[in-house]
């Protein structure tokens, strides 16, 4: 859930005014992760998670030639096939990703660690060719929120965008970091946890075993790891600490070897369901599936049918078509330290989804966010503007008002069915619980970031113009308070997590939730956030549209010195 960084493109598409380039087709997957050998094959014997199988230093130069707008100078890209898990510990597959390399080796602090940011990317796709590695112009160097140099301020034609000579990923090249970015397992793991969490452990493994390769030693007594992501990837974030010290200790990696000090989840995608009995302040309804499934998002802030995208059934294909397909194909073993998913055996689709859904999810699950495709994925979940009409899931998650009207918005029923628990859903109720991330999940692993024991500091940040992971303030909302747990996503699991950082008996680590409140200088939307908080200050001119001195920046850095002290925190940056 990125949901769309083609946005823009969409709304050029729907206008008819997109420019020659602009609608290109889908990048192709690119060796060595394509082919028979790449992603998804055969594992070499003897290999253990994290490993690396092969890596390709990536051309800087693009297309026509000429160098790369924002490839990082001082710096190499590699791209890399390495060995990670998927049903559970035990169930090693073949992934993709991207590790960039210092050109003089990654710098050791005093005490001979070197520093490893690892950043997990936004929903792009789910086949190959659609995810970062396959087109990094786009994904790993490319302007925020599908790549991680460019900062920005705003959106859209509002957008004003920095140098990527001062952008994240040239920081951390500047600073002699590591910088490991995962794929995650293409076709059908959409955000489930466990899976995305270890491929981004253990694309941060590979990137050590790359650096050592070409610079003997270079990682040291082991590294310290601050790991990011936005939406999807704020998501995977969360899972990727959550399970390190039970997945870490499975697969033969201790925790002074690779020690997470820190957790940026930008607009994650969490609190899925809501839980009243444990939610104070929330009602059945108030859940991101049920806030999401109808909305319809204005492509250039306009309510016209034409420009609008139906962003709830265009995710939830990837969801339901994924979880369908995962649950029916791999099962972990008996007795695995960290299973995928709860024992339910397979998810039907056919639970969940009418024939007509069925069929749209089978439209969009190939398709890719960031090409001409996304014009197909708009144009496949269009008809849902009228849910009377059309209908994509079954009448109790669809929650269609008897007094219903053509493009009117109204709540799905997922919080309610899930809360009833009918045999018929059942399965699918568990596997929502089980992928929240924090306290409020039901699953077997650490409740909060966890590494080496420790809790990790943590930093939420949202937009509360956020219609894509829900987080929007009521219009009577003074602008200096953060929203309440029923109007944003990111205070409710904030909130969840309370009782692990800052417990009544005693402080026991850092966690701050930052928000931008919509106006004259932020957007506060879904897209804007990563490029907001990877800028020096909230303005429109160039000279501040830098990462040194930005909110992620200063976090980043406490993390790494471990200076960030303890206690919890929830305010606007932009009062």
């Amino acid at each position: 859930m990125n949901a769309v960084r083609s946005v823009l493109l969409l709304a050029l598409l729907a206008t008819g005014t997109v420019a020659c380039g602009s609608s290109s087709p889908p990048a192709a997957a690119q060796p060595p992760c394509a082919g028979g050998d790449g992603v998804n094959g055969p594992v070499p014997a003897g290999s253990v998670p994290g490993d690396v199988v092969t890596a390709t230093e990536i051309d800087p130069t693009g297309a026509d030639g000429s160098p790369s707008p924002g490839y990082p100078t001082g710096g190499t890209v590699h791209r890399v096939l390495y060995v990670s898990t998927s049903a559970d510990e035990s169930d090693l597959v073949l992934v993709c990703g991207t590790v960039t390399l210092p050109v003089d080796g990654p710098t050791r602090d005093e005490a001979g660690r070197s520093r490893v940011f690892a950043w997990a990317h936004g929903t792009q796709g789910l086949e190959q060719q659609c995810l970062p590695s396959s087109d990094p112009e786009q994904g790993i160097w490319g302007p925020m929120p599908g790549g991680i140099q460019t900062v920005a301020w705003g959106s859209l034609f509002g957008k004003h965008e920095g140098d990527p000579s001062n952008g994240q990923l040239q920081y951390a090249v500047d600073q002699g970091w590591i910088v490991a970015t995962a794929d995650y397992q293409p076709p059908d793991t959409y955000v489930i946890g466990r899976v995305a969490g270890a491929n981004v452990l253990d694309s941060i493994r590979a990137a050590q075993q790359l650096a050592d390769r070409e610079f003997p030693g270079s990682t040291g007594t082991g590294s310290d790891v601050v790991v990011a992501g936005h939406s999807q990837g704020g998501h995977a974030a969360l899972w990727t600490a959550q399970i390190a010290d039970p997945y870490l200790s499975a697969t033969g990696t201790s925790a002074d070897q690779l020690r997470i000090v820190g957790v940026e989840a930008l607009a994650p995608a969490a609190n899925f369901v809501v839980q009243p009995e444990r939610q104070p302040g929330t009602e059945l309804g108030d859940g991101l599936a049920d806030r999401e499934m109808h909305q319809s998002i204005p492509l250039l802030g306009l309510p016209i049918p034409a420009l609008e995208l139906q962003i709830g059934p265009a995710l939830f294909s990837f969801i339901f078509g994924s979880w369908s397909q995962f649950s029916a194909t791999r099962s972990p073993a008996a007795g695995s330290v960290t299973p995928a998913g709860p024992d339910t055996g397979a998810l039907p689709l056919d639970a969940v989804a009418t024939p007509e859904g069925q069929a749209t999810v089978a439209a969009i699950m190939p398709l890719c966010l960031l090409s001409s495709d996304a014009t197909k994925v708009k144009q496949a979940a269009a008809p849902y503007r009228n849910a009377g009409t059309n209908q994509m899931l079954v009448p109790e998650l669809w929650n269609l008002p008897p007094d219903y009207s053509a493009g009117e918005y109204f709540r799905g029923g997922v919080d309610r069915t899930c809360a009833t628990n009918p045999a018929s859903l059942r399965g699918w109720c568990e596997w929502i619980l089980w992928n929240m991330p924090g306290p409020l999940g039901d699953n077997p692993f650490p409740k909060a970031p966890t590494s080496g024991g420790r809790i990790v500091p943590l930093l939420i940040a949202q937009g509360t113009n956020d219609t894509v992971i829900h987080c929007v303030a009521p219009d009577d909302l003074p602008s200096a308070e953060v929203p309440s747990v029923a109007d944003c996503t990111s205070r409710a699991l904030y909130e969840s997590l309370v009782e692990e950082y800052c417990p009544p008996e005693g402080v026991r680590g850092s966690m701050q939730l930052r928000v931008f409140r919509k106006g004259p200088n932020s957007p506060a939307d879904h897209l804007s956030v990563p490029g907001q908080m990877a800028a020096r200050k909230l303005d429109r001119s160039s000279e501040d549209l830098t990462y040194e001195g930005s909110p992620s920046h200063a976090f980043v850095e406490a993390a790494f010195d471990g200076s960030l002290g303890e206690g919890c925190s929830a305010e606007v940056l932009n009062p």
